[in-house]
């Protein structure tokens, strides 16, 4: 004789308690990684930035070697798909040139030195102090 056993859905409880699991699973990766890439895009965002301040920096190195009474600074100047801003402040031998660098994605990051210039043609440039985003 057969027996005949009862089959009370249990099987299809736990079915779909493991797939809500693995749902729930997935779906918390999936935001991990989606938060780990904005990350990555923003530090990157940050870097194109900075590389843009001190773009800004180095051009302005150039404009005081060929003279060293040049004060006029850049305003909006062009790198990279960016902008850079450029001041100059301080009085002969030593000044303090601020950049600031905005990335394509409007990033901001500031470089700030400190200078002492020399006298005579090409002018040297000494770097006394620099401060990255700290200002």
């Amino acid at each position: 004789m057969r027996t005949k056993t009862k089959n009370n859905g249990a099987v299809f409880l736990i079915v779909v308690f493991a797939i809500a699991l693995m749902a729930t699973i997935t779906v918390g990766i999936l935001v991990m990684t989606t938060e780990e890439v904005q990350l990555m895009q923003n530090q990157l965002y940050s870097a194109q930035a900075l590389c843009t301040a001190e773009a800004g920096l180095n051009d302005a190195f150039a404009e005081i070697r060929a003279n060293s009474g040049w004060t006029t600074g850049f305003t909006d100047k062009s790198f990279n798909g960016g902008t850079y801003d450029v001041t100059v402040t301080g009085t002969l031998p030593t000044r303090t040139i601020t950049s600031i660098g905005t990335s394509p994605q409007g990033y901001d990051a500031n470089v700030m030195a400190d200078v002492t210039i020399g006298s005579s043609y090409p002018h040297i440039i000494r770097i006394d102090s620099m401060k990255i985003n700290g200002f």
